[in-house]
């Protein structure tokens, strides 16, 4: 069969080249998903956040998640596929990698990249996303992490998580994206604003930095 061969041939490149073949898989997988959802939002294609985007997904999704699921998991955890171990895996993604270290990395990578603000704009952006965000992944993602720990040969496993964070990419471009561009100006105006010693400019503060996040 044609997939069966395809399949194959996929695990056979992944074997030889695994940093390269998830770096092109999530690449396309990243940039493909951000169009579906600018198709959906409407306006103008934005081509700056789409290859933010994709460079993103490539470069950590891929070949970071390739050391940390392929490597460090198996390093810290063995590489065994039975129950116990897999779900040691799933529950050090749950509450380790995704929260501590993959999300607070995507928001400001994808804030600065796009121009919509800076790194702490990007973590206030994600200090507001997080219970939503959080709440969405440990609903979805740990069932598939357990059958890709406790199923999956290494070879496949990264291709196996792209296919389907086809979805959630769709998902987080949507959600990263529903906040207002913070500019030079208002951040200056923001700053002057805090510095006057007066309860009503204080208060106006107040207000102006929970617009801005």
């Amino acid at each position: 069969m044609a997939l069966v061969r395809l399949v194959t041939a996929y695990r056979g490149l992944s074997s030889e080249n695994p940093l390269g073949t998830a770096f092109v898989t999530c690449f396309v997988k990243g940039s493909a998903s951000d169009c579906v959802v600018q198709h959906y939002e409407g306006g103008p294609f934005d081509l700056r956040r789409n290859v933010a985007f994709a460079s993103f997904s490539g470069v950590y999704l891929g070949v970071g998640q390739h050391y940390i699921y392929n490597v460090l998991f198996s390093r810290l955890f063995g590489s065994g596929r039975d129950v116990a171990t897999a779900a040691k895996k799933v529950v050090a993604d749950a509450v380790v990698h995704v929260p501590a270290v993959y999300l607070p990395l995507y928001y400001p990578f994808e804030t600065v990249a796009t121009g919509r603000g800076t790194v702490r704009d990007g973590l206030d952006r994600y200090a507001e996303d997080a219970p939503r965000v959080l709440t969405t992944y440990w609903c979805t993602w740990p069932p598939a992490h357990f059958l890709s720990f406790s199923v999956l040969p290494q070879e496949l496993r990264i291709s196996f998580v792209a296919g389907l964070s086809f979805v959630w990419l769709c998902y987080l471009s949507n959600v990263s994206h529903h906040h207002p561009v913070v500019t030079s100006s208002e951040s200056n105006l923001t700053t002057t604003t805090t510095t006057s010693d007066t309860p009503a400019a204080a208060a106006a503060a107040d207000l102006g930095c929970c617009s801005n996040i």
